[in-house]
């Protein structure tokens, strides 16, 4: 029986993969093939790299400034970041460079930004395939792939379990990341994802400020070189401040009758917001249609997509949410 491992998308959340697959082995499972969409693809490639370890290491090493360093935000072509050094280190220290090299078989997913076709990859170059599942819109640049122009997996296959099955998975074990940015979960805390949101734009103000800090100081204080392809500050800042909010109008009302607002979003705000919605819908649809053995869904409402830097915490989370389901893996799997 060969048992698949589908890794769904989640930017930063995709730390909790790393926990996931840790919780699993601990039990004695053996993962046979992998696929991944998004940050599940760049943890998938460490993983059938046999380097998921040394990514672990990494990742939990990481602090703010250097995942701003490593993204390298600014103005791109494409792109609010360029996200180079971050797949330079998955090519140079935790994958080796084609499918054909890896230990176990692998799939990554993008989609054909103007066909809305899903692309799988599954022979060639391993980083670019990454590249191109992780290249979420307006994030980072679309990956141009033989003659085609693609972005994040997770527009059209979130959670990739019809790889799994491809590469001839008998039993197949999917980690949503989505679960928490479902319509009934959202309604019922607005303001906590409003605030969760927010996050986004205050990761890429606080990177912005270190950046002229670091200019004005002369560069002291920069552990690695700012990319130089960044636009005007005020520009950039001006896109992560927030639309007029409904709370103004509430400044003049008795503390007892005013009403309680989600934050603004900013441009990015909104688009994040979208984004996240997108997945789970896409997510829901895509796993009723095609749905795993086992589903494993981490509890990630407190993280935002760009802090990359709580890479201890998701683990963590990544872990627990095995441990809770460890007794219907164990049925499923026929174990004892």
């Amino acid at each position: 029986m060969k048992i698949g491992l589908a890794l769904g998308s989640g930017a930063a959340r995709g730390w909790a993969h790393i926990g996931v697959i840790q919780a699993l082995e601990e039990m004695g499972i053996e993962i046979d093939i992998v696929s991944g969409c998004s940050i599940g693809s760049y943890v998938g490639a460490a993983y059938a790299s046999g380097k998921l370890p040394e990514l672990a290491t990494w990742v939990e090493s990481l602090t703010e400034w250097q995942v701003y360093a490593l993204m390298g935000v600014g103005f791109h072509k494409g792109g609010l970041v360029s996200g180079l050094k971050v797949f330079n280190a998955l090519q140079e220290n935790f994958s080796f460079e084609t499918f054909e090299e890896l230990h176990k078989p692998f799939a990554a997913v993008a989609t054909d930004l103007y066909s809305g076709r899903e692309v799988n990859f599954v022979s060639g170059s391993v980083v670019q395939a990454v590249k191109a599942s992780c290249a979420i819109p307006g994030l980072f640049p679309p990956i141009l792939f033989n003659n085609r122009w693609m972005v994040d997996g997770g527009v059209v296959n979130p959670v990739p379990v019809n790889m799994c099955r491809m590469l001839g998975a008998d039993i197949v074990i999917a980690v949503n990341l989505s679960a928490d940015f479902r319509p009934q979960s959202i309604v019922k805390s607005q303001i906590d994802h409003g605030n969760n949101q927010k996050k986004t734009s205050d990761f890429f103000k606080r990177s912005q400020q270190q950046i002229q800090q670091w200019f004005k100081k002369g560069g002291e204080a920069e552990p690695e070189p700012v990319e130089q392809d960044v636009i005007a500050d005020e520009e950039f800042l001006g896109i992560l401040e927030p639309a007029n909010s409904e709370q103004e109008k509430n400044q003049d009302l008795p503390n007892e009758t005013q009403i309680q607002v989600p934050p603004a979003p900013s441009i990015i705000n909104a688009m994040t917001g979208s984004l996240d919605i997108l997945s789970a819908r896409v997510t829901r649809s895509r796993l009723a249609g095609d749905p795993p053995d086992i589903l494993v869904e981490p509890q990630l409402r407190d993280f935002g997509m760009m802090e990359f830097y709580r890479a201890s915490e998701l683990i963590e989370h990544g872990r627990s949410s095995v441990h809770r389901i460890a007794d219907q893996i164990k049925y499923q799997l026929g174990s004892e």
